[in-house]
């Protein structure tokens, strides 16, 4: 048996129904970069306003003097801060949920626990209820 979880039938597909996957596709991936678009080019702004404040601080301050030094140690110290803040975030952990067995199941239902494993193991079962919904009796069969 595969243990892939992506079920892959694409083989089993008529070639009109997968052209039209493949075009759909297509199209769906456009709208995505269609919705992408305004962002890209808030981007390329910054970049190029940064671009050029960099080009114009170069004009102004050689490249050799101590003067971008507080600039260098303040990102310095704030990407540093920023690392250590991130690491100390994903303190929300998913709960790893307790194994309920059919001890469990069957004081739950009250229903008798060697009832409830015939039941599970039986290919048809029967469960019998009273007029409050309540698991009165599990029938297996087959």
């Amino acid at each position: 048996m595969n243990a892939s979880l992506i079920i892959n039938a694409r083989d089993r597909l008529a070639w009109h129904r997968r052209l039209f996957s493949d075009a759909s596709t297509v199209f769906m991936w456009g709208a995505w970069l269609k919705l992408l678009y305004p962002l890209v080019q808030a981007a390329a702004w910054v970049v190029k306003v940064s671009v050029l404040s960099h080009v114009a601080m170069l004009k102004v301050v050689p490249s050799g003097t101590i003067a971008g030094a507080p600039r260098y140690a303040v990102a310095l110290v704030g990407a540093s801060g920023t690392l250590l803040v991130w690491s100390r975030l994903p303190a929300f952990r998913a709960a790893v949920p307790a194994k309920v067995l059919a001890s469990d199941y069957a004081g739950h239902f009250q229903v008798r626990e060697e009832a409830l494993q015939a039941s599970r193991a039986a290919a048809i079962c029967v469960v019998h209820h009273d007029e409050g919904g309540r698991i009165v009796r599990i029938e297996p069969r087959g």
